[in-house]
Protein backbone atom coordinates (compact mmCIF):
# COMPACT_ATOMS: atom_id res chain seq x y z
CA UNK A 1 0.00 0.00 0.00
CA UNK A 2 1.24 3.59 -0.89
CA UNK A 3 0.89 6.92 1.08
CA UNK A 4 1.09 10.09 -0.12
CA UNK A 5 3.77 10.90 3.09
CA UNK A 6 5.59 8.42 5.35
CA UNK A 7 7.94 9.59 8.57
CA UNK A 8 9.81 7.50 11.14
CA UNK A 9 9.75 8.78 14.80
CA UNK A 10 13.19 6.85 16.71
CA UNK A 11 13.43 5.76 20.08
CA UNK A 12 16.50 4.75 21.45
CA UNK A 13 17.15 1.24 23.66
CA UNK A 14 20.20 1.70 26.25
CA UNK A 15 20.78 -0.34 29.10
CA UNK A 16 20.96 0.93 32.75
CA UNK A 17 20.81 -1.51 36.39
CA UNK A 18 18.53 -1.24 38.39
CA UNK A 19 18.64 0.99 41.38
CA UNK A 20 21.58 3.29 38.92
CA UNK A 21 21.07 6.92 40.19
CA UNK A 22 20.41 7.42 35.86
CA UNK A 23 17.40 9.53 35.06
CA UNK A 24 15.02 6.64 34.70
CA UNK A 25 14.65 5.11 38.30
CA UNK A 26 13.73 1.60 38.91
CA UNK A 27 9.96 2.67 39.77
CA UNK A 28 9.04 4.68 36.64
CA UNK A 29 10.70 1.80 34.32
CA UNK A 30 8.48 -0.99 36.05
CA UNK A 31 5.07 1.06 34.92
CA UNK A 32 5.98 -0.47 31.69
CA UNK A 33 5.52 -3.74 32.92
CA UNK A 34 1.70 -3.64 32.16
CA UNK A 35 2.44 -3.00 28.46
CA UNK A 36 4.76 -6.45 28.17
CA UNK A 37 2.41 -8.41 25.99
CA UNK A 38 0.16 -10.89 28.03
CA UNK A 39 -0.92 -14.12 27.69
CA UNK A 40 2.57 -15.26 26.57
CA UNK A 41 4.65 -17.97 28.63
CA UNK A 42 7.94 -16.57 27.78
CA UNK A 43 9.45 -19.15 30.07
CA UNK A 44 7.95 -22.23 28.12
CA UNK A 45 8.08 -20.10 24.51
CA UNK A 46 12.08 -19.46 25.21
CA UNK A 47 12.13 -18.10 21.37
CA UNK A 48 10.20 -14.99 22.56
CA UNK A 49 11.33 -11.83 24.18
CA UNK A 50 9.09 -9.98 25.87
CA UNK A 51 9.87 -5.92 25.27
CA UNK A 52 7.99 -2.48 26.12
CA UNK A 53 9.29 0.97 25.83
CA UNK A 54 8.37 4.27 25.15
CA UNK A 55 8.34 4.80 21.35
CA UNK A 56 7.84 8.59 20.73
CA UNK A 57 6.76 11.74 22.33
CA UNK A 58 3.66 13.43 21.46
CA UNK A 59 3.15 17.47 21.64
CA UNK A 60 7.09 17.74 20.30
CA UNK A 61 8.45 17.43 17.23
CA UNK A 62 11.48 14.91 16.07
CA UNK A 63 14.60 15.16 13.60
CA UNK A 64 12.86 14.88 11.03
CA UNK A 65 10.64 17.83 12.58
CA UNK A 66 7.53 15.46 12.13
CA UNK A 67 5.49 15.11 14.84
CA UNK A 68 1.77 14.69 16.08
CA UNK A 69 -0.60 16.12 18.30
CA UNK A 70 -2.75 14.53 21.26
CA UNK A 71 -5.79 14.17 19.14
CA UNK A 72 -4.21 11.90 16.56
CA UNK A 73 -2.08 10.19 19.12
CA UNK A 74 -5.67 9.19 21.32
CA UNK A 75 -6.94 7.97 17.44
CA UNK A 76 -3.94 6.10 16.12
CA UNK A 77 -2.00 4.94 18.84
CA UNK A 78 -4.04 1.78 19.05
CA UNK A 79 -3.26 0.71 15.16
CA UNK A 80 0.01 -0.29 16.21
CA UNK A 81 -0.94 -3.33 17.54
CA UNK A 82 -0.23 -6.40 15.65
CA UNK A 83 2.32 -4.47 13.03
CA UNK A 84 5.64 -5.71 12.58
CA UNK A 85 8.81 -5.15 13.61
CA UNK A 86 11.94 -5.69 11.65
CA UNK A 87 15.44 -4.38 11.50
CA UNK A 88 16.01 -1.13 9.71
CA UNK A 89 13.06 -0.71 8.29
CA UNK A 90 13.58 -3.07 6.28
CA UNK A 91 9.98 -5.51 5.69
CA UNK A 92 11.65 -8.46 4.52
CA UNK A 93 14.05 -8.96 7.71
CA UNK A 94 10.77 -9.17 10.06
CA UNK A 95 11.77 -9.76 13.65
CA UNK A 96 8.76 -9.69 16.10
CA UNK A 97 5.81 -7.92 15.88
CA UNK A 98 4.01 -5.10 18.38
CA UNK A 99 1.44 -6.59 20.83
CA UNK A 100 0.05 -3.34 22.77
CA UNK A 101 -0.12 -0.03 23.05
CA UNK A 102 -0.72 3.05 25.21
CA UNK A 103 0.44 5.81 26.52
CA UNK A 104 2.94 7.02 29.61
CA UNK A 105 4.11 10.46 31.67
CA UNK A 106 6.97 11.98 29.93
CA UNK A 107 8.99 12.48 33.37
CA UNK A 108 8.08 9.01 35.15
CA UNK A 109 6.75 7.08 32.66
CA UNK A 110 3.83 6.02 34.74
CA UNK A 111 0.74 4.72 32.16
CA UNK A 112 -1.66 6.89 31.03
CA UNK A 113 -5.61 6.63 30.28
CA UNK A 114 -6.93 8.34 27.31
CA UNK A 115 -9.24 10.42 29.71
CA UNK A 116 -5.57 11.82 30.87
CA UNK A 117 -4.63 12.76 27.77
CA UNK A 118 -7.62 14.01 26.59
CA UNK A 119 -7.12 18.07 25.83
CA UNK A 120 -3.27 17.46 26.96
CA UNK A 121 -1.02 19.69 25.29
CA UNK A 122 2.37 19.10 27.23
CA UNK A 123 4.42 16.24 25.86
CA UNK A 124 3.98 12.46 26.90
CA UNK A 125 4.97 9.13 25.73
CA UNK A 126 3.51 6.53 23.07
CA UNK A 127 4.83 3.37 25.04
CA UNK A 128 4.40 0.11 23.06
CA UNK A 129 5.01 -3.49 23.54
CA UNK A 130 6.17 -6.07 21.55
CA UNK A 131 7.76 -9.71 21.06
CA UNK A 132 10.89 -10.39 19.34
CA UNK A 133 11.40 -13.91 16.87
CA UNK A 134 14.48 -15.29 18.76
CA UNK A 135 14.08 -17.91 15.97
CA UNK A 136 13.55 -15.50 12.82
CA UNK A 137 17.03 -14.31 13.55
CA UNK A 138 19.01 -15.94 16.17
CA UNK A 139 21.96 -13.15 15.31
CA UNK A 140 19.52 -10.28 15.89
CA UNK A 141 17.88 -11.68 19.09
CA UNK A 142 21.87 -12.22 20.64
CA UNK A 143 23.10 -9.00 19.16
CA UNK A 144 19.75 -7.12 21.01
CA UNK A 145 19.89 -9.08 24.62
CA UNK A 146 23.84 -8.08 24.21
CA UNK A 147 22.73 -4.49 23.94
CA UNK A 148 21.26 -4.24 27.25
CA UNK A 149 24.21 -6.44 28.81
CA UNK A 150 26.21 -3.65 30.75
CA UNK A 151 29.55 -5.58 30.65
CA UNK A 152 29.30 -6.26 26.30
CA UNK A 153 31.18 -4.13 23.85
CA UNK A 154 27.85 -4.04 22.51
CA UNK A 155 26.40 -2.06 24.80
CA UNK A 156 23.69 0.61 23.70
CA UNK A 157 24.20 -0.25 20.33
CA UNK A 158 20.04 -1.24 19.16
CA UNK A 159 17.38 1.71 18.91
CA UNK A 160 14.25 1.65 17.58
CA UNK A 161 11.54 3.77 15.06
CA UNK A 162 8.96 3.66 14.61
CA UNK A 163 7.12 4.47 10.93
CA UNK A 164 3.86 5.93 9.95
CA UNK A 165 2.22 6.85 6.61
CA UNK A 166 0.00 9.88 6.45
CA UNK A 167 -1.51 11.90 3.87
CA UNK A 168 -2.34 15.53 5.55
CA UNK A 169 -0.19 18.15 7.47
CA UNK A 170 -0.10 21.22 8.81
CA UNK A 171 2.57 23.76 9.73
CA UNK A 172 3.79 24.71 13.37
CA UNK A 173 6.01 27.32 13.77
CA UNK A 174 8.37 28.82 16.17
CA UNK A 175 8.61 26.29 18.36
CA UNK A 176 9.56 22.48 18.81
CA UNK A 177 6.35 22.06 21.05
CA UNK A 178 3.24 22.00 19.31
CA UNK A 179 1.69 24.34 22.26
CA UNK A 180 4.21 27.08 21.88
CA UNK A 181 4.25 27.03 18.33
CA UNK A 182 1.77 28.80 15.90
CA UNK A 183 -0.55 26.24 13.81
CA UNK A 184 -0.84 27.08 10.24
CA UNK A 185 -3.99 25.03 8.53
CA UNK A 186 -4.81 27.46 5.40
CA UNK A 187 -3.42 25.41 2.25
CA UNK A 188 -2.04 28.49 0.32
CA UNK A 189 -0.23 29.19 3.27
CA UNK A 190 1.30 25.76 3.54
CA UNK A 191 2.36 25.75 -0.04
CA UNK A 192 4.39 29.05 -0.01
CA UNK A 193 6.47 27.99 3.35
CA UNK A 194 6.15 24.38 2.13
CA UNK A 195 9.91 24.74 0.85
CA UNK A 196 11.58 25.25 4.67
CA UNK A 197 10.15 21.89 5.85
CA UNK A 198 13.22 19.54 5.68
CA UNK A 199 10.94 17.15 4.23
CA UNK A 200 10.65 19.16 0.87
CA UNK A 201 14.79 20.15 1.19
CA UNK A 202 14.37 22.69 3.24
CA UNK A 203 16.53 24.01 6.26
CA UNK A 204 13.82 23.51 8.81
CA UNK A 205 13.47 27.32 9.62
CA UNK A 206 12.63 30.37 7.71
CA UNK A 207 15.37 32.93 6.84
CA UNK A 208 15.35 34.72 10.07
CA UNK A 209 15.74 31.43 12.01
CA UNK A 210 11.90 30.40 12.93
CA UNK A 211 11.59 26.94 13.31
CA UNK A 212 9.14 25.17 10.26
CA UNK A 213 8.01 22.11 11.41
CA UNK A 214 5.41 19.26 9.90
CA UNK A 215 2.58 18.61 12.28
CA UNK A 216 1.04 15.05 11.14
CA UNK A 217 -2.84 15.46 10.39
CA UNK A 218 -6.07 13.02 9.93
CA UNK A 219 -5.69 9.70 9.04
CA UNK A 220 -2.65 8.23 9.64
CA UNK A 221 -1.39 4.76 9.13
CA UNK A 222 1.08 3.30 12.05
CA UNK A 223 2.97 0.58 9.80
CA UNK A 224 5.25 -0.80 12.55
CA UNK A 225 8.89 -0.51 14.06
CA UNK A 226 12.41 -0.77 13.14
CA UNK A 227 15.37 -1.62 15.23
CA UNK A 228 18.51 0.63 14.33
CA UNK A 229 21.80 0.44 14.93
CA UNK A 230 21.84 4.18 15.76
CA UNK A 231 21.14 5.44 18.91
CA UNK A 232 18.14 8.42 18.58
CA UNK A 233 16.99 10.57 21.31
CA UNK A 234 13.67 11.87 23.70
CA UNK A 235 12.34 8.52 25.36
CA UNK A 236 11.48 7.01 28.61
CA UNK A 237 13.56 3.44 28.49
CA UNK A 238 12.75 0.28 27.19
CA UNK A 239 11.75 -2.79 29.49
CA UNK A 240 13.01 -6.18 28.63
CA UNK A 241 11.42 -9.56 30.28
CA UNK A 242 14.31 -12.45 30.74
CA UNK A 243 13.76 -15.78 32.02
CA UNK A 244 15.14 -14.60 35.25
CA UNK A 245 12.79 -13.52 38.37
CA UNK A 246 14.75 -9.84 38.22
CA UNK A 247 14.10 -8.16 34.91
CA UNK A 248 16.62 -6.06 32.83
CA UNK A 249 16.01 -2.41 32.82
CA UNK A 250 17.20 -0.57 29.57
CA UNK A 251 18.16 3.18 30.88
CA UNK A 252 16.29 5.90 28.49
CA UNK A 253 19.12 8.51 27.19
CA UNK A 254 17.80 11.64 26.68
CA UNK A 255 18.43 13.76 23.91
CA UNK A 256 17.40 16.85 22.01
CA UNK A 257 15.55 15.18 19.24
CA UNK A 258 12.95 12.35 19.28
CA UNK A 259 13.73 10.71 16.08
CA UNK A 260 16.06 10.10 13.93
CA UNK A 261 16.74 11.64 9.60
CA UNK A 262 16.91 9.15 6.94
CA UNK A 263 20.05 10.52 6.13
CA UNK A 264 21.34 9.74 9.51
CA UNK A 265 20.35 6.24 9.54
CA UNK A 266 22.93 3.88 9.80
CA UNK A 267 23.40 1.32 7.48
CA UNK A 268 24.38 -1.82 8.65
CA UNK A 269 26.43 -3.14 6.00
CA UNK A 270 28.37 0.30 6.15
CA UNK A 271 28.99 0.44 10.18
CA UNK A 272 30.50 -3.53 11.72
CA UNK A 273 28.18 -3.28 14.43
CA UNK A 274 26.72 -5.68 16.81
CA UNK A 275 24.10 -6.95 14.06
CA UNK A 276 26.11 -6.62 11.40
CA UNK A 277 28.66 -9.16 13.03
CA UNK A 278 26.36 -11.76 14.08
CA UNK A 279 24.81 -11.18 10.69
CA UNK A 280 27.60 -12.06 9.28
CA UNK A 281 29.03 -15.13 11.24
CA UNK A 282 25.48 -16.53 10.64
CA UNK A 283 25.62 -16.63 7.11
CA UNK A 284 29.45 -17.63 6.99
CA UNK A 285 27.70 -21.10 9.44
CA UNK A 286 25.35 -21.47 6.31
CA UNK A 287 27.86 -21.15 3.39
CA UNK A 288 30.16 -23.54 5.28
CA UNK A 289 27.41 -25.72 5.79
CA UNK A 290 26.67 -25.63 1.84
CA UNK A 291 29.95 -26.34 0.97
CA UNK A 292 29.69 -29.76 3.65
CA UNK A 293 32.36 -28.85 6.09
CA UNK A 294 32.36 -30.84 9.14
CA UNK A 295 30.24 -29.40 12.50
CA UNK A 296 33.89 -29.08 14.29
CA UNK A 297 35.64 -27.34 10.99
CA UNK A 298 33.01 -25.04 10.54
CA UNK A 299 33.20 -24.48 14.47
CA UNK A 300 37.08 -23.71 13.77
CA UNK A 301 36.31 -21.38 10.94
CA UNK A 302 33.61 -19.61 12.81
CA UNK A 303 35.75 -18.93 15.82
CA UNK A 304 38.68 -18.18 13.95
CA UNK A 305 36.69 -15.46 11.68
CA UNK A 306 34.61 -14.03 14.99
CA UNK A 307 37.80 -13.37 16.75
CA UNK A 308 38.89 -11.22 13.42
CA UNK A 309 36.03 -9.60 13.21
CA UNK A 310 35.71 -8.84 16.89
CA UNK A 311 39.67 -7.68 16.57
CA UNK A 312 38.86 -5.42 13.56
CA UNK A 313 35.82 -4.16 15.14
CA UNK A 314 37.45 -3.39 18.40
CA UNK A 315 40.29 -1.14 16.02
CA UNK A 316 37.50 0.42 14.48
CA UNK A 317 36.07 1.48 17.53
CA UNK A 318 39.26 2.44 18.55
CA UNK A 319 39.70 4.85 16.01
CA UNK A 320 36.29 6.13 16.34
CA UNK A 321 36.88 7.10 19.97
CA UNK A 322 40.01 8.61 19.03
CA UNK A 323 38.54 10.63 16.08
CA UNK A 324 36.17 11.98 18.78
CA UNK A 325 38.48 13.05 21.16
CA UNK A 326 40.06 14.57 18.73
CA UNK A 327 37.30 16.15 17.99
CA UNK A 328 36.32 17.06 21.34
CA UNK A 329 39.81 18.56 21.47
CA UNK A 330 39.65 20.86 18.78
CA UNK A 331 35.85 21.67 19.90
CA UNK A 332 37.91 22.89 22.94
CA UNK A 333 40.32 24.55 21.23
CA UNK A 334 37.88 26.41 19.39
CA UNK A 335 35.63 27.40 22.55
CA UNK A 336 39.27 28.38 23.92
CA UNK A 337 39.59 30.49 20.50
CA UNK A 338 36.45 32.30 20.73
CA UNK A 339 36.90 33.07 24.70
CA UNK A 340 40.08 34.95 23.28
CA UNK A 341 38.48 36.29 20.52
CA UNK A 342 35.81 37.88 22.97
CA UNK A 343 38.21 38.86 24.90
CA UNK A 344 40.28 40.72 22.62
CA UNK A 345 36.62 42.30 21.49
CA UNK A 346 36.03 43.61 24.67
CA UNK A 347 39.72 45.20 25.26
CA UNK A 348 39.22 46.86 21.71
CA UNK A 349 35.93 48.32 23.02
CA UNK A 350 37.15 49.95 25.95
CA UNK A 351 40.64 51.19 23.97
CA UNK A 352 38.24 53.02 21.39
CA UNK A 353 35.96 54.46 23.96
CA UNK A 354 39.07 55.72 26.08
CA UNK A 355 40.00 57.35 22.30
CA UNK A 356 36.76 58.19 22.21
CA UNK A 357 37.05 59.74 25.48
CA UNK A 358 39.94 61.31 24.61
CA UNK A 359 38.97 63.05 21.56
CA UNK A 360 36.48 64.60 23.05
CA UNK A 361 38.55 66.09 26.09
CA UNK A 362 40.77 67.41 23.16
CA UNK A 363 37.94 68.54 20.77
CA UNK A 364 36.57 70.44 23.98
CA UNK A 365 39.87 72.24 24.85
CA UNK A 366 39.98 73.34 21.16
CA UNK A 367 36.46 74.97 21.42
CA UNK A 368 37.16 76.46 23.91
CA UNK A 369 40.45 77.80 22.53
CA UNK A 370 38.54 79.08 19.82
CA UNK A 371 36.01 80.53 21.62
CA UNK A 372 38.38 82.66 23.13
CA UNK A 373 40.22 83.86 20.18
CA UNK A 374 37.10 84.71 18.67
CA UNK A 375 36.19 86.68 21.38
CA UNK A 376 39.73 88.60 21.57
CA UNK A 377 39.38 89.41 18.31
CA UNK A 378 35.56 90.91 18.49
CA UNK A 379 36.54 92.83 21.97
CA UNK A 380 39.51 94.37 20.17
CA UNK A 381 37.16 95.23 16.98
CA UNK A 382 34.27 96.76 18.90
CA UNK A 383 33.56 98.92 21.57
CA UNK A 384 31.44 96.28 23.85
CA UNK A 385 29.08 97.05 26.79
CA UNK A 386 28.80 93.79 29.26
CA UNK A 387 25.29 92.95 27.44
CA UNK A 388 27.16 92.78 23.70
CA UNK A 389 29.59 90.41 25.18
CA UNK A 390 27.01 87.86 26.88
CA UNK A 391 25.23 88.43 23.05
CA UNK A 392 28.58 87.98 21.67
CA UNK A 393 28.93 84.72 24.11
CA UNK A 394 26.06 82.88 23.15
CA UNK A 395 26.22 83.32 19.23
CA UNK A 396 29.68 82.12 19.32
CA UNK A 397 29.39 78.71 21.20
CA UNK A 398 26.29 78.01 17.84
CA UNK A 399 29.02 79.15 15.12
CA UNK A 400 30.72 76.20 13.39
CA UNK A 401 34.37 75.47 13.83
CA UNK A 402 35.41 76.73 10.52
CA UNK A 403 37.13 79.93 9.64
CA UNK A 404 34.51 80.93 7.04
CA UNK A 405 31.59 80.97 9.11
CA UNK A 406 33.42 83.21 11.93
CA UNK A 407 34.37 85.36 8.63
CA UNK A 408 30.53 85.33 7.79
CA UNK A 409 29.65 86.18 11.20
CA UNK A 410 32.40 88.72 12.05
CA UNK A 411 31.23 90.59 8.37
CA UNK A 412 27.55 90.53 9.57
CA UNK A 413 28.97 92.29 12.94
CA UNK A 414 30.93 94.51 10.66
CA UNK A 415 27.52 96.11 9.16
CA UNK A 416 25.31 96.04 12.28
CA UNK A 417 27.62 97.07 15.03
CA UNK A 418 29.21 99.94 12.92
CA UNK A 419 28.89 102.51 15.08
CA UNK A 420 30.22 100.68 17.74
CA UNK A 421 33.97 100.12 15.65
CA UNK A 422 36.74 101.36 17.47
CA UNK A 423 38.42 102.09 14.10
CA UNK A 424 35.30 104.11 13.37
CA UNK A 425 34.70 105.87 16.82
CA UNK A 426 38.53 107.04 16.69
CA UNK A 427 37.90 108.26 13.19
CA UNK A 428 34.56 110.15 14.28
CA UNK A 429 36.80 111.44 17.33
CA UNK A 430 39.28 113.14 14.82
CA UNK A 431 36.55 114.40 12.52
CA UNK A 432 34.90 116.35 15.71
CA UNK A 433 37.92 117.04 16.98
CA UNK A 434 39.10 119.12 13.23
CA UNK A 435 35.85 120.53 13.67
CA UNK A 436 36.19 121.61 17.23
CA UNK A 437 39.51 123.27 16.24
CA UNK A 438 37.91 124.87 12.83
CA UNK A 439 35.51 126.71 15.09
CA UNK A 440 37.81 128.17 17.89
CA UNK A 441 39.74 129.05 15.27
CA UNK A 442 36.79 130.98 13.69
CA UNK A 443 36.01 132.56 16.77
CA UNK A 444 39.91 133.71 17.11
CA UNK A 445 39.34 135.24 13.68
CA UNK A 446 36.48 137.53 14.94
CA UNK A 447 38.24 138.74 18.08
CA UNK A 448 41.19 139.63 16.11
CA UNK A 449 39.05 142.15 13.86
CA UNK A 450 37.80 143.54 17.01
CA UNK A 451 41.25 144.55 17.79
CA UNK A 452 41.62 146.07 14.58
CA UNK A 453 38.88 147.76 15.11
CA UNK A 454 39.74 149.26 18.05
CA UNK A 455 43.35 149.94 16.10
CA UNK A 456 42.08 151.85 13.71
CA UNK A 457 40.55 154.83 15.85
CA UNK A 458 42.03 158.19 15.50
CA UNK A 459 45.38 158.82 17.15
CA UNK A 460 43.75 161.86 18.58
CA UNK A 461 41.27 159.88 19.91
CA UNK A 462 43.14 157.49 21.16
CA UNK A 463 45.45 160.24 22.63
CA UNK A 464 42.70 162.34 24.17
CA UNK A 465 41.71 158.91 26.00
CA UNK A 466 45.24 158.29 26.54
CA UNK A 467 46.76 158.40 30.34
CA UNK A 468 49.38 156.20 30.41
CA UNK A 469 53.29 156.02 30.48
CA UNK A 470 55.00 154.37 28.13
CA UNK A 471 55.76 151.60 30.75
CA UNK A 472 52.30 150.91 30.65
CA UNK A 473 51.47 150.93 26.93
CA UNK A 474 54.26 148.17 27.12
CA UNK A 475 52.17 146.34 29.77
CA UNK A 476 49.31 146.68 28.05
CA UNK A 477 50.66 144.75 25.11
CA UNK A 478 51.58 142.01 27.14
CA UNK A 479 48.08 142.00 29.04
CA UNK A 480 46.38 142.07 25.27
CA UNK A 481 48.97 138.83 24.53
CA UNK A 482 47.57 137.29 28.01
CA UNK A 483 43.78 138.15 27.14
CA UNK A 484 44.31 136.37 23.28
CA UNK A 485 45.58 133.05 25.05
CA UNK A 486 42.86 133.69 27.47
CA UNK A 487 40.52 133.41 24.58
CA UNK A 488 41.42 130.48 23.05
CA UNK A 489 41.91 128.49 25.87
CA UNK A 490 38.32 129.45 26.83
CA UNK A 491 36.85 129.08 23.02
CA UNK A 492 38.89 125.88 23.25
CA UNK A 493 37.04 124.69 26.74
CA UNK A 494 33.58 126.00 25.15
CA UNK A 495 34.25 123.42 22.38
CA UNK A 496 35.94 120.82 24.22
CA UNK A 497 34.11 116.96 22.74
CA UNK A 498 32.14 116.43 26.17
CA UNK A 499 30.31 119.05 26.00
CA UNK A 500 29.13 118.40 22.48
CA UNK A 501 26.17 116.58 21.94
CA UNK A 502 25.48 114.96 18.28
CA UNK A 503 22.43 113.78 17.28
Amino acid sequence: MSYKYTTTFDAEISPCEIGDASFISKASLHNLESLVPKGINFEDNIDLIGVAFNAAVVNRFNKNDDGIDSDTAIAYTKNFIHKPTNIEHDKERIVGHIANAGWSDYGTSKILTEQDIKGYSKPFNISLGAVVYKSANPSFAEALEKSVDSESPYHQSISTSWEVGFSEFVLAVGSEYTEDAKIIDNPNEIREMAGFLKAYGGPGCMDDGTPVKRLIKGKIYPLGIGYTSNPAADVKGVYMRKKEENPIVIRDKRDKNISQSKKTNVNLKKNKNSMEIEKVIDELKDLLGEKKFSQEAIASMTSTFTDAIKEKDEEFRAELQKAQEEKEAVANEHAELKSSVEDLKTKFEEAQTKIADYEAAIKAEQAIARFNERMDVLDQKFDLEDEDKEFLAQELKSIDEAEEAFAAFEEKLNVLWKHKSKEAKAEFEKQIEARIQEEVQKRLTTEDKVEESVASKTEEEILDGAEATEASVANSNETLSREEVSLRDKFSAAFDRSNIEIS
